[in-house]
């Protein structure tokens, strides 16, 4: 089994999904990938979407229609969270890949990602069909600049900076780390990074996603103590291809045939347990 090539082949499937349902604002509610999804719509839209977790979502009761993303479907905190919101009252709408989901079965409406993996790997086509699945239903463009993604040079630890959409994807690209390498690394908002955790990355690596904001390329250049990468992407979907490309060559560049979380079993145990 190759993993960097199964990664990089679920990025040669991707194909934007687009639904006929339609909404303006609303709660979009994930964890892990799923958060990481919302955290990027809730940037494009303004906060006309808001991103929450489940479990702080449970005792919000907002008038909006509450979007819960879950690819299995099987999340308890998730399924808790719909029977909660339809008791309330509100409209609830999942983004899942299982139509016959407990998730599925207690939500007013469904919009289906076509996904199915053979081989357990960390979320890739997966995140980016559900975040499509939020553009279309959010009524955003979703540009092809994605096809153009290049890699960077990834290293151990990295420190990733999103500012906007892209805080989304910093965060993404931290979960993968943890996932294929279970290694640390941060994320952190443009604006917030330089009042303290900067100190935290003297020998480390930065990525600052690209969103054609000026003060990126300042910090850029004024940090001279370790290595900054700058990606070339200015959106989300491309900061995304980006990222996945890149780890895809370092795991090629090292050697690394593996996905860590699948093989540490005392911790799967335990995410398993709390999640489901």
């Amino acid at each position: 089994m190759n993993y960097p090539e199964l990664i990089e082949g679920e990025l040669k499937k991707f194909s934007p999904l687009e639904t006929d349902k339609s909404i303006d604002s609303g709660v979009v509610v994930g964890a892990g990938d799923s958060y990481a999804a919302a955290l990027v719509v809730e940037s494009k839209t303004r906060r006309k979407a808001i991103a929450l977790d489940p479990y702080e979502a449970i005792n919000l009761n907002v008038d909006k229609p509450y979007v819960i993303v879950s690819i299995s479907g099987k999340t308890k905190t998730n399924i808790e969270l719909a029977k909660v919101k339809k008791r309330e009252g509100r409209k609830v709408i999942a983004i899942t890949a299982n139509a016959s989901s407990p998730l599925a079965q207690n939500s007013d409406e469904i919009i289906i990602v076509p996904y199915k993996a053979d081989t357990t790997l960390p979320g890739t086509l997966s995140f980016l069909l559900a975040l499509s699945a939020l553009y279309s239903l959010f009524n955003l463009e979703l540009t092809e600049d994605y096809k153009r993604a290049k890699p960077i040079m990834l290293k151990e630890q990295p420190f990733f900076i999103g500012q906007g959409e892209n805080y989304g994807i910093a965060y993404y690209a931290t979960l993968k780390m943890n996932e294929i390498f279970c290694e640390p690394a941060n994320y952190e908002k443009l604006e917030l990074f330089p009042h303290s955790p900067i100190f935290s990355t003297r020998k480390r690596q930065i990525v600052i996603l690209s969103s054609k904001d000026e003060r990126e390329k300042k910090l850029k250049e004024l940090i001279n103590f370790t290595d900054v990468s700058l990606t070339e992407c200015h959106d989300a979907f491309c900061n995304a291809f980006s990222i996945i490309h890149s780890i895809v060559e370092r795991m090629r560049k090292e050697n690394w045939n593996r996905i860590c979380f699948v093989d540490d079993k005392q911790i799967l145990n335990i995410s398993s347990e709390m999640i489901y």
